[in-house]
C-alpha cells in the first residue's frame, strides 16, 4: 500500500508542473517599436509560447520526480512533502506565466476555463503536500484519487484549445 501512495505522490510531482525557471517564451518586438506583450498574440503564437512554458516546467519538475522515484520502499511520506512543495511552487509560477501571456480576445473564455481547471489541480496538489507532511497516507490516497478527475479535466481543456505540452503539466 505504501508503494501505491508514493507512486501517486510521485505522479503528482510530475503533474504538479506549471512553472519553469527557464525563459523559453520571451516576448518579442512587433517590429514597429511596440513590445509584443502590448498586443494580443495570435492563437498559434499563444500556443507556441504556452507550450514552451510548459516544457520548461516539465524540465524543472524532473529532478524532483527523480528524487521521489529514488526513495526506498517504505520511506516516510514526510520525505516527499518538500519535493511536492517545491514542485508546487514552480507550478504556481508557471501558471502565472501562462496567465501573463496576451491571449487572443476571442479565446479568453476557453483559456480562463483551462486556467481554472489547472488551479483546481494545483489546489489538490497542495492538499497532497499537506497529507505527505503529516505522513497521512489515507488522506493522500483520497486526494490522489480525486486529483485524477481534476487532471483529466485540465488535460481535456488544454487539448481542446490546441496546447500540446500543457496537457500533462499541472
Amino acid at each position: 500500500m505504501h508503494r501505491t501512495c508514493v507512486a501517486a505522490l510521485g505522479a503528482a510531482v510530475l503533474a504538479v508542473a506549471g512553472c519553469g525557471g527557464s525563459d523559453d517564451a520571451k516576448p518579442a518586438s512587433t517590429g514597429d517599436g511596440a513590445p509584443a506583450a502590448a498586443r494580443p498574440l495570435t492563437k498559434a503564437q499563444f500556443a507556441a509560447q504556452a507550450d514552451a512554458i510548459c516544457r520548461a516546467v516539465k524540465r524543472d519538475h524532473k529532478p524532483y520526480a527523480d528524487k521521489v522515484d529514488a526513495l526506498p520502499r517504505g520511506a516516510d511520506l514526510t520525505r516527499v512533502a518538500p519535493l511536492l512543495e517545491a514542485t508546487l511552487q514552480r507550478s504556481r509560477r508557471g501558471l502565472a506565466r501562462l496567465r501573463a501571456l496576451r491571449a487572443p480576445a476571442e479565446d479568453e473564455a476557453a483559456l480562463e476555463a483551462y486556467y481554472a481547471a489547472a488551479q483546481r489541480v494545483l489546489e489538490a496538489h497542495a492538499q497532497l503536500a499537506d497529507a505527505a507532511r503529516a505522513n497521512d497516507r489515507p488522506a493522500g490516497n483520497k486526494v490522489a484519487r480525486a486529483t485524477a478527475a481534476l487532471s483529466r479535466d485540465e488535460q481535456r481543456r488544454a487539448s481542446a484549445y490546441g496546447l500540446t505540452d500543457c496537457t500533462d503539466v499541472f
